[in-house]
């Protein structure tokens, strides 16, 4: 059991986190281009997942043109590059909203396993990227059967 004076010590950094999460929640709703917060570079969503044979990506890009975006197979790492455009940057257009991430992103997807570069497959539809890296197979257990021979003579 946590005694009371550590409880409140956690509780405390709770609160802390809770006002800084509203914080940001206000600011980030305020009106002006004062407030929009650049980053150099954002992570598009995206999914990976094991479908037996391959391992499988799914990254959300909407209007992001074809051209715009580099896919390479680096030290057992998927790594996407991309620039989405800003339709209407500030002071131009003063944003009462902004959920929508611009300019440059990359996107990193350590691979667990060994996969096929060469085979890999990857195409553009209704805003996502989709991607099928098929993983190499692994050598199998194999069991190697040991043959009984009769004693031979040592050699001199």
């Amino acid at each position: 059991m946590m005694s009371t004076s550590r409880k409140r010590f956690w509780d405390s950094f709770e609160k802390i986190q809770e006002d800084f999460d509203r914080f940001f929640e206000h600011y980030s709703r305020a009106r002006g281009p004062a407030f929009v917060i650049y980053r150099e570079r954002w992570s598009p969503p995206s999914n990976v997942y094991d479908a037996g044979d391959s391992i499988r990506v799914l990254v959300e890009v909407a209007g992001i043109s074809r051209d715009a975006l580099d896919l390479r197979i680096e030290d057992n790492r998927l790594v996407l590059h991309g620039m989405r455009p800003e339709p209407c940057a500030p002071p131009k257009c003063n944003y009462q909203q902004m959920e929508i991430a611009f300019g440059e992103f990359e996107l990193e997807v350590p691979l667990d396993v060994p996969v096929d570069a060469e085979a890999t497959e990857a195409w553009y539809q209704d805003g996502f990227l989709h991607v099928v890296l098929p993983k190499i197979p692994q050598p199998k257990p194999r069991r190697i059967m040991i043959t009984v021979e009769e004693k031979h003579d040592a050699i001199e």
